[in-house]
């Protein structure tokens, strides 16, 4: 039987694999002086060569791909499709202004570290292309290890105690995903998607086939964050180095979204039995999640676990668009992802910058007084906190609404009305949340001490302050900042890029 090796739809992969390979060899050969350009050049030429090629997947233009269907490589096991498309650049673009926020890392492991980033990178994009739950598993774990070393990167010991803790968790919900799968296994007689939806369309209520699918959800839901599978968010967020926790924040979900779409049609393809069993215990987890992520926050000074708190609220968010699994509802929440990515990346640009100066960026008394230190600071962390709180006229806002609309359009019932009104109460709570920073900035700069070096090196995740530095997390936040106005005034420049992502089975 011939092998099919379609290395068209693995090209971007490649070359963030190879990317990852070339930095790990160039500093092996480059003097420790030079190596450093060398090493941040290679891994963005990685990250826009992986971009280059899968936008080459789309040559009709963004509301069209030459593709006619899927394509399947590798006897199925990998898919090229609009929905790996629209993931694809979602995880590139993170890791693009990731690497923008990482020009200050230590010389000693620079190297090891973007190589990390791109393996991580391609983790997670294999994620929303694998054609089976093998493949799947195996990408999951590919992002998994890249992510619990990148966090244990920061020199102080809670990265290593939160990098612990992320990989006990994720051992556990890896171990339910591996369990599940061998259930499906057992109820399919196979692996594949396809195989699982040919027993879905058959309705039989299998006990084994929902218990398998109950515990591969619950493996994906701690990659979304979600409740109750989100213990270990605001510990590792605060702990890991703010450009990982950037990337992190938004890659993570992206990939974790992609293969959530990916397995949920696989269970509930469009000419299956009733889809209530199926989906209503993720609404329960988007519902609380979206409480219990608001309400934590309430309470928090540090600005990373405000936005790890934040994080959980949003996953909610994201799932709510996938009642029915309906069109709309993908086109919601694939909008919904980029306009928090490029929202969250900005508002991480500014602790990072912070951090590059000195201050312990993280902690909410380090914004005293900024409108009138660093104005032009202050109004983008305030342009990005309103964005993340779905205020006009900003991607969240824009976002938020097109939730709304996917949410009433799927005719969810009960459950889309609860769904509703937990979006609207949780945003209302939230703006509190995100204004109570914006007004620590308005407040009378007080006397505040000055940090040691070595607290500054703990502070700051390993940064190094500099003019090159700072410029890169400055182009990093002015391209943030674009995108939350780009999408909040005219969302029409990207709704064309996620049309057509229901992938068919």
């Amino acid at each position: 039987m011939p092998v099919d090796l379609d290395f068209t739809a693995a090209a971007p992969l490649l070359a963030l694999a190879g990317g990852g390979l070339a930095v790990l060899l160039a500093d092996l050969f480059l003097p420790v002086p030079k190596a450093r350009p060398w090493l941040f050049g290679l891994t963005l030429a990685s990250l826009v060569l992986a971009a280059w090629w899968t936008l080459g997947l789309s040559q009709a233009g963004p509301a069209q791909s030459h593709l006619a269907g899927p394509v399947e490589a590798f006897g199925g096991a990998l898919w090229g499709d609009r929905l790996g498309l629209a993931l694809n650049l979602v995880i590139l673009a993170a890791a693009l202004l990731a690497t923008g926020l990482s020009l200050g890392r230590r010389e000693e492991d620079v190297s090891g570290y973007l190589a990390l980033l791109l393996w991580a990178a391609a983790g997670m994009m294999l994620v929303g292309g694998a054609g089976d739950l093998m493949v799947f598993f195996v990408a999951l774990e590919l992002l998994s290890l890249s992510l619990y070393v990148l966090v244990a990167f920061a020199p102080h010991a809670q990265a290593r105690e939160a990098a612990f803790k992320y990989f006990l968790l994720g051992s556990a919900a890896s171990a339910l995903f591996v369990l599940g799968a061998a259930f499906l296994f057992g109820a399919a007689g196979g692996l594949g998607f396809r195989d699982l939806a040919a027993v879905a369309r058959v309705g039989t209520g299998d006990p084994l086939f929902l218990a398998g699918s109950s515990l591969v959800l619950a493996g994906l839901a701690f990659k979304l964050a979600l409740v109750p599978f989100h213990v270990w968010v605001p510990d590792v967020y605060q702990g890991a180095a703010t450009p990982v926790t950037a990337f992190m924040s938004v890659g993570t979900k992206a990939a974790a979204l992609a293969g959530l779409i990916r397995f949920l049609i696989s269970l509930v393809p469009p000419d299956a039995p009733a889809a209530g069993p199926v989906l209503a215990p993720l609404w329960v987890m988007a519902l609380l999640s979206m409480l219990v992520g608001t309400l934590a926050a309430l309470g928090q000074t540090n600005i990373k676990r405000i936005l790890g708190y934040s994080g959980i609220a949003h996953a909610g968010y994201l799932v709510m668009a996938l009642p029915n699994l309906t069109a709309a509802g993908l086109e919601a929440a694939f909008f919904y992802l980029g306009a928090y990515t490029v929202t969250n990346l900005g508002a991480f640009g500014v602790v990072a910058w912070l951090e590059a100066e000195g201050r312990p960026g993280s902690e909410l008394q380090a914004y005293t007084g900024l409108f009138y230190e660093k104005p032009w600071l202050a109004a983008l962390m305030t342009l990005f906190l309103v964005s993340l709180a779905g205020i006009a006229p900003t991607a969240g806002f824009v976002g938020k609404l097109l939730l709304l609309k996917a949410v009433l359009g799927a005719q969810a019932g009960p459950w889309g009305w609860a769904l509703i009104g937990g979006l609207v109460v949780t945003t209302v709570i939230s703006a509190f949340v995100y204004l109570r920073v914006v007004r620590q900035m308005v407040l009378p700069v007080a006397s505040q001490g000055q940090l040691q070096p070595a607290e500054v090196a703990a502070a700051s995740g390993g940064l190094a302050a500099g003019r090159g530095v700072l410029a890169g997390i400055g182009l990093v936040l002015l391209v943030s900042a674009w995108g939350t106005l780009q999408l909040g005034l005219w969302p029409q420049s990207l709704l064309p890029w996620v049309t057509g992502l229901l992938p068919p089975l």
